[in-house]
């Protein structure tokens, strides 16, 4: 029998975020997260709405269809394996064959599924700052390092860091942590929560760039009015 997994919705868009902001991607939203995030604006559908056809699927989905949108996409610049949280899906996902390149939007605390991904060609991660989430903080952030070291940045992989800023964050704690996995990334993203204000950012922009290439990136695809 067919792997199978529960998808929301798959799209064509552009990357809104981080570092390969504007290229096209077909995006494969996969349903579920092992975490809460006050800011989350994820929505789950109890079917998958495909848009490349324009048609509603069953969830879960059969990995062979996933596979035949893969395959057949054209003018791209790689596949978004996105969520909700993609590596609670690790099994599903390693099945996949890569016929385009892989982008992994996580939020880098499930290490042990990240071990099952051999095939990534770029990992968008998350560090979540303690504002952000509901649960033990510490624990989220010990695996979240583990991931980190697992997915690292390398000369096949790239590998990078955002972090999603509210308002009011904690800057030498954000600082602290960030040195902890600057070995591991290309770069860091600091990208504010939609409607901000900016200018804390900067200025943890300002001491992040002594030890990391650091970049203020908004979410623009909001800006843009598209998915």
């Amino acid at each position: 029998m067919s792997m199978r997994a529960p998808v929301s919705e798959i799209f064509y868009s552009v990357q809104g975020e981080g570092i390969f902001c504007g290229v096209r991607q077909l995006f494969i939203r996969f349903s579920g997260c092992n975490l809460e995030c006050w800011y989350c604006d994820t929505t789950y559908n109890d079917k998958c709405v495909d848009y490349v056809s324009n048609r509603e699927v069953e969830n879960p989905v059969d990995l062979g269809y996933i596979q035949g949108i893969i395959d057949s996409s054209q003018r791209i610049h790689s596949i978004s394996l996105t969520g909700g949280e993609p590596l609670i899906h690790a099994e599903f996902i390693s099945e996949l064959e890569k016929t385009r390149m892989f982008y992994l939007e996580s939020n880098m605390t499930l290490p042990k599924k990240a071990r099952m991904l051999k095939h990534l060609d770029i990992v968008a991660g998350d560090l979540k700052v303690r504002e952000a989430v509901k649960g033990d903080y510490e624990e989220i952030y010990e695996r979240t390092v583990r991931t980190y070291r697992i997915l690292r940045d390398s000369k096949r992989r790239t590998t990078f860091s955002k972090i999603v800023l509210p308002s009011r964050f904690d800057v030498e704690d954000i600082l602290t942590r960030a040195q902890d996995i600057k070995d591991y990334v290309r770069c860091f993203v600091l990208q504010p929560v939609f409607g901000s204000d900016v200018q804390n950012i900067l200025k943890l922009q300002e001491k992040m760039l002594e030890f990391k290439d650091t970049r203020v990136i908004p979410q623009t695809h909001k800006y843009m009015g598209v998915r």
